[in-house]
């Protein structure tokens, strides 16, 4: 288990970050909104603290997700005027005010969905659209190591602090935004702040499906099983991305060449 938690997490980061590189922060939004962390630690919370508790921790990892978006929107928001380490530590707070209203008012599976919903439609239409042109790429020695020292950490401490926290804090803090935070810093480090919104308004449109990720785990585990619920639940993630591609394709098709 600890080298499922060491490799698997911080691996998948990896394959992120270089499809950043080759592709583009749009792109890599899409693959963001992947429930590449989250996903990972349900299952080791499945495997370690059974599946009431994982199912649980799906349904306040789903509630999470709307301080996530509230957190790229202020990130995205603050990029055009303020430094990267300044918009992450605003981003952050924002997301813990949220999480904690959350957490008192503690919505139901299909309130919280709605919410989501309704807050990355939201969140797309008020991030701005002025942000500095995208900047040439530069690398930042370590970047890479950087990020997948601080997903495995993030990792660890969360399944480590599973059982003390119970499954509604360890859900929405498995929402928490390691890699959004990852990707879009340096995103704005290397390309600029138009990048950095960019991948966020990505993010946002790809974690729709996230959402739906953490339904099927919260009505599935108890029902069908681990292997069944995940096997769904991906599957429901992997047809929102198929609709994304889809209609991305269909307006490239369509606009003047």
């Amino acid at each position: 288990m600890i080298w499922l938690k060491l490799f698997l997490v911080p691996g998948l980061v990896a394959i992120v970050t270089l499809a950043v590189r080759r592709w583009g922060p749009s792109v890599g939004g899409w693959l963001a909104g992947l429930p590449i962390v989250a996903g990972p630690v349900l299952v080791i919370y499945a495997l370690e603290q059974g599946n009431t508790f994982a199912a649980a921790a799906a349904h306040a990892t789903l509630t999470g997700l709307i301080a996530t978006v509230a957190f790229a929107v202020a990130y995205g928001h603050l990029s055009t005027r303020l430094p990267w380490y300044a918009c992450m530590a605003l981003g952050w707070c924002v997301f813990a005010a949220v999480v904690v209203s959350l957490y008192a008012l503690q919505p139901g599976l299909i309130v919280s969905l709605l919410l989501l919903v309704a807050a990355t439609f939201l969140g797309r239409h008020v991030l701005p659209r002025d942000a500095v042109a995208i900047q040439p790429v530069f690398s930042i020695r370590g970047d890479l190591i950087t990020r997948l020292v601080a997903t495995a950490t993030l990792v660890l401490v969360l399944t480590g602090l599973a059982g003390r926290l119970g499954p509604a804090w360890s859900g929405l803090l498995n929402a928490f935004p390691v890699l959004t935070t990852i990707v879009a810093v340096f995103s704005h480090i290397q390309r600029g702040a138009a990048a950095a919104v960019a991948f966020l308004n990505g993010y946002l449109q790809a974690i729709v499906g996230f959402g739906l990720f953490c339904v099927v785990m919260a009505t599935g585990l108890e029902s069908l099983g681990l292997g069944w619920a995940l096997g769904a639940a991906l599957a429901v993630q992997l047809a929102w991305h198929g609709v994304l591609v889809s209609r991305a394709a269909a307006s490239a098709s369509h606009s003047p060449s």
